[in-house]
This record gives C-alpha cells, structure tokens and sequence, in this order.
C-alpha cells in the first residue's frame, strides 16, 4: 500500500516546516510528499523548493481557498491511501506506521481510518478529540459498520477529523471531494460524505498534534471563520446527503436547523432569504419550521430588527 502525504499551505513560510519535517521523519516513510501552495505572497513555495529539493513536489496556483488546494493535491497524488496534514500542526512519528498497520487489517469497505488528535495550545498540552468528544477505543483497528449512527457528527463536536484520518483516495474522488469551493468546513462536509457510502476504523493513538497557538490566530480558518457561511453550506450539503442515504431522523432535523441558521446570517448581512427558508421543509415539517418560515416571509429586516431587540433586552436585564 503507497502512501501520499498531502500538504495544503498559503502563507506560511514561517510554520510549514514543521509539518513536512515531520511527514520526512515517519518511521516507516510516506511514498510521496505533496504541498500545494495556494498563492502565497511570503515566499512559501521558494522556501520549500529550497529546503528539500525533490524529497516534496510542490505545486503552485493562484489563490483560490483550501478546498481548492486540498482538490489539486488529491490530483497530483498518486497513492491508494491518501493523508492531509495541515501546514502549522505535525504528525506524531509512528502514525504512518500504525495506520498502514491497520489498512492491512480491516475490510475492503473502509475507506477512512482515523486516529485521536491532541491540542497544543500556549500552556502546552490540551486535550484530546476523542477525550472531548467522550470516544473511547478499546481495540485497534475499531470498526464502524455504519459511521453515520456509530459516531458524533453535530458541527464542532467531532471524533473523526480529516487531519487525523488516513483515506482511500478513489472515495475522495468518487463524491469530488472539496468541489464547493468552501473556505472552511470543508473537512467537516467531506468526512461526512464519505461516512454515507463507507465504512470507517479507528486506531486509539494520538497521532497528529493540532496547534492552536496564539502565534496562528490572526491565519487560523477554524478560529476565524467557523461562525461564517461556509460552515453553514458545510452543514447544508452533509445533512442533506446524510438524509437521503440514512433516513431523516435526525439528519432532516440537523439539515433544517443549519438552513435557519444560515438564514439569520444571510438575513444581518441583508441578503435574501425567502427561498433559502423553503429548503428548511425538504425532510419533513415541524412548527418550528413554519414559524421560522413566516418570520422569513417578512424579510431580512424583521430578523435584523429582531436581533436588535434581543440585544437590547439582554442589555436591560444585565444593568438590573
């Protein structure tokens, strides 16, 4: 089994390599190392052509968001399994090792395997994805027959992370991976895709370090853009898929929710949103849906004035 280890990076000169040291220092190595440098204006791809030379193929195009990248580095990969690796956080050593270790071990029907992630923060070490999120893996390889019920999928609250996963390459482009053009959340919605059609495993090992350090805050898109639209759009698509492969419960009421919730954004943004509001009823009716769906009727600035008045109760009852 080959092995591509597959980079996406804008900006970044300062902290990539950290990530492609630690692809090279695997104990049992990647078979190719790809970073694909979504135009970046500091120098980044020089820098890496510079350092390593031939041990990482680098690919340079115009800026067009991490969906993008992530899509062209899945291009240009040409191993069965595929690995992200964000361009500020690492791998652990034995993470290659361990994971190939349990692709030789579980059904042809897996096509994502993942491991634990750790948080690395200004203080040190935080916590763990799964320990956040409540998972525990007694065995290795774990076996999902059905991840859409086997595991959490509510919006920030995920076991399976695509930093942390290992992933067959023709199921990313069986469902064309990353296509939206989203900016964030991209990894929450192709997770989620794959998770409709496949069967997942688990490895109870850390084994990639996410770092939230505040030297990242000001590029991070999980900090700065998780409460934008894309995260919304994200939603949108997955539940959807979600619906239609395993029924509506409760995938048509999570579809439903993330419709209102980009209404209300699109709404403080004074954009339209009496036919977004309709899309709220593709997976059944509730009363909260129809009640929602009359506020919608009378427009962006019911809700903006809506909000207002919120805003300025809570202020009432804070003063008294």
């Amino acid at each position: 089994m080959k092995v591509s280890a597959l980079i996406p990076t804008y900006n970044r000169r300062t902290h990539v390599f950290r990530a492609i040291d630690s692809a090279l220092a695997q104990t049992v190595p990647v078979d190719e190392i790809i970073v694909v440098d979504d135009g970046s204006t500091d120098g980044t791809a020089e820098s890496i052509r510079s350092r390593y030379g031939s041990r990482v193929a680098v690919f340079s195009q115009e800026n067009r968001g991490v969906s993008a990248a992530r899509k062209r580095a899945i291009e240009e990969a040409r191993s069965e399994w595929v690995a992200f690796l964000d361009s500020d956080d690492e791998w652990l050593p034995d993470r290659n090792a361990a994971f190939l270790r349990a692709a030789s071990e579980v059904p042809d029907r897996v096509a994502l395997i993942f491991g634990d992630t750790q948080y690395l923060t200004d203080e040190g070490e935080g916590d763990t994805v799964f320990g956040e999120n409540g998972l525990i893996i007694d065995r290795s390889p774990y076996i999902f027959n059905n991840p859409l019920s086997g595991l959490v999928w509510h919006y920030g609250r995920q076991a399976c992370v695509l930093q942390s996963s290992f992933i067959k390459r023709s199921a990313l482009v069986e469902f064309e991976c990353f296509k939206e053009g989203l900016h964030h959340s991209e990894d929450f919605l192709a997770t989620l895709q794959i998770a409709s059609r496949y069967m997942f495993a688990a490895i109870p090992l850390v084994v990639t370090r996410l770092y939230r350090t505040s030297d990242l805050r000001e590029s991070s898109l999980e900090i700065n853009q998780r409460s934008g639209p894309d995260g919304d759009r994200a939603r949108i698509i997955g539940y959807s898929l979600a619906a239609r492969t395993a029924g509506a419960k409760p995938w048509g009421t999570f579809h439903a929710e993330s419709v209102r919730t980009f209404c209300r954004w699109r709404a403080h943004n004074n954009l339209p949103i009496r036919r977004l509001a309709l899309d709220q009823f593709t997976f059944g009716i509730s009363a909260k849906s129809i009640i929602f769906l009359g506020g919608a009727m009378l427009g962006s600035g019911f809700f903006r004035a809506g909000s207002a008045v919120k805003r300025k109760l809570k202020s009432i009852f804070r003063d008294n």
